[in-house]
């Protein structure tokens, strides 16, 4: 009966023994897929933050091209309203001109002139151009008093276009003492703080030498008077410094985080880096554009009646203040089609431009919108190149202040961050974080980054290494086994001993050597793991030194500018170098 109790104990006992080992392997099993799971937790980590980064690009090129499709919808939309609400104005515009030109060659009679000029009038109610048309006709047959009500007609509708239109007439035909009336006729309906989008035509009449000597004089004088009585005021003098820093910062270019990999992945500041990149390009883009503008060549001068045909079609197809609505919104997608999508840069633009579009500018105003967006007010590249030189002062004080601006924000110095996850070994061995100044000189910050490996890699050695309490286990079965043998005899307590101990025996030894290669391991992983942040370190570095050698050089070319600015020709330097 001993016997077989001491039989069966002991297979008990040897089915404990393996009952003890299969948890170990099955622990050693599990720990094994715990480091396999962070290992892929890991890359799987990496893989989505390269997923985002491809998905936000892609949403924001996605939302962009939307930008750009919904505008150009909105564009053809617009287009076609202004075309259906205001397309009759065409037709009395396209006619004047060509009646004028028509008496030129002597093709069509007078009568043929009346019917025209007469339909326009009852087709174009409200349009101040009709009836100047109908005076036009009039005039032609001599029938001066249907001529005198047709300008006071035209007169009541715009009295500012009307004498315009008629000086410009006037001067086609040579007349140039009656096309000087009607220009000071012009002169006494105008508020210098309130004028008109046409006095550009003005402007371009003086550019060309279209008006005479003293039309010539008339125009300059009362814009000096003006200017003086104008800039008195702060407020306006202001707005040009201001429009003109619009102008520089609508020009800048724009930089893409794939030029600086790693300093815009490091460094929580590379937004403010990105931003003074930008800001800094757009001094030499201002600066192309304004050479560009210096050094186009002037159109070879036409003869006056040609002349006066191409004012005469900025006046009655530009400035009808009923379609400026449309052409503001006009304005605005335009942008956005430019910009390819970018909604904030579309509105910066469009809202720069939207002050030429203004119904009314101070005189001031109105010669900083034609040296800046001449576009908007139809005027020639020889207009431009006089207004922008009218404004060098305000131009020079708009490039300091814009410098100034993004000078005062720019940083000396960025952190560098890596994060648990800026490798797969950071993400393996429990790196936590790392940041350290672009300022601290390069050696320091390594032996910094290194003495954080160090930390990382002793933390994970302590939590990876042959532990005491392994012990316990194996001990307590032991312990079991001994006390069991006590009561069983001898012969129990030998086999007892043999097999318990030897299971603990190899229970302890196999954790051990699991626990020792796992410290090999991180010894091993350790200098790779550093080498791989010390690049990353390094090429952050390396980018952010360029960084500040593109923004010095970006933000040196004021200097381009300036002596651009400075040698830029005015009104009285083109004169005397004509009459030389």
């Amino acid at each position: 009966m001993s016997n077989i109790n001491v039989g069966a104990l002991q297979n008990n006992l040897q089915s404990i023994n393996s009952n003890i080992n299969a948890v170990g392997d099955l622990v050693s099993d599990v720990q094994a897929q715990v480091g396999r799971v962070s290992q892929d937790l890991a890359s799987t980590n990496h893989e989505l933050v390269a997923l985002r980064h491809q998905f936000d690009e892609f949403v924001l090129q996605a939302e962009r091209t939307a930008n750009v499709q919904r505008s150009e919808v909105k564009l053809g939309v617009l287009k076609d309203d202004l075309e259906r609400e205001f397309g009759h104005y065409g037709v009395v515009r396209r006619s004047s001109l060509g009646t004028l030109q028509a008496f030129d060659a002597g093709l069509v009679s007078n009568r043929s002139v009346q019917q025209v000029s007469e339909e326009l009038m009852i087709q174009s109610p409200r349009y101040w151009l009709a009836p100047a048309l109908v005076a036009l006709a009039a005039w032609s047959r001599d029938d001066e008093e249907l001529a005198k009500r047709a300008v006071d007609e035209a007169f009541s509708r715009d009295r500012q276009k009307t004498s315009l239109f008629f000086a410009l007439v006037l001067r086609r035909q040579n007349r140039l003492d009656s096309a000087t009336r009607w220009l000071r006729q012009y002169f006494t309906s105008l508020d210098p703080r309130a004028l008109h989008r046409e006095f550009a035509v003005v402007l371009e009449g003086v550019a060309q030498d279209a008006f005479g000597p003293a039309g010539r004089n008339l125009v300059l004088d009362q814009l000096s008077a003006w200017s003086g009585l104008l800039r008195e005021e702060s407020a306006i003098a202001e707005e040009q410094v201001i429009a003109w820093q619009q102008e520089i910062s609508i020009q800048r270019g724009s930089v893409d985080d794939d030029l600086y990999p790693y300093l815009s992945a490091m460094s929580p500041q590379w937004g403010d880096v990105k931003r003074s990149l930008e800001h800094a390009s757009a001094l030499g883009f201002t600066h192309d554009k304004y050479r560009a503008i210096l050094d186009a060549q002037p159109p070879a001068s036409a003869k006056i009646e040609d002349q006066m045909d191409d004012l005469l079609e900025i006046l009655i197809t530009e400035f009808d203040t009923e379609e400026l609505p449309r052409r503001r919104e006009i304005s605005f997608h335009e942008a956005v089609v430019d910009s390819a999508g970018d909604l904030v840069r579309a509105r910066e633009a469009a809202e720069a431009e939207a002050e030429a579009l203004q119904e009314t500018l101070d005189a001031v105003s109105l010669v900083t919108q034609t040296a800046i967006r001449p576009q908007n007010l139809g005027i020639s590249s020889n207009t431009q190149r006089l207004a922008i030189g009218a404004n060098k002062a305000d131009f020079v004080l708009g490039t300091g202040r814009y410098a100034a601006d993004y000078r005062r924000v720019h940083r000396s110095e960025v952190d560098l961050t890596l994060g648990p996850n800026h490798s797969n070994y950071a993400s393996t061995l429990g790196f936590s974080s790392w940041t350290v100044s672009t300022q601290l000189e390069q050696g320091q910050a390594e032996r910094s980054l290194f003495d954080t490996w160090d930390a990382v890699l002793a933390a994970h050695i302590a939590s990876v290494s042959f532990k005491r309490s392994t012990l316990v286990l194996p001990i307590v079965a032991t312990v079991v086994a001994l006390l069991i043998g006590l009561i069983g005899g001898p012969v129990l307590m030998l086999i007892l001993t043999l097999v318990v101990g030897g299971g603990a025996y190899w229970f302890v030894r196999s954790r051990k050597n699991r626990a020792d290669a796992a410290v090999a391991e991180a010894e091993r992983a350790r200098e790779a793991a550093k080498a791989v942040s010390r690049d990353q370190y390094r090429s952050a570095v390396a980018e952010w030194v360029d960084s500040g050698i593109v923004y010095r050089e970006a933000d040196a070319r004021e200097t381009d500018l300036l002596s651009l600015i400075d040698s830029w020709p005015t009104l009285t330097t083109e004169t005397t170098a004509s009459a030389a």
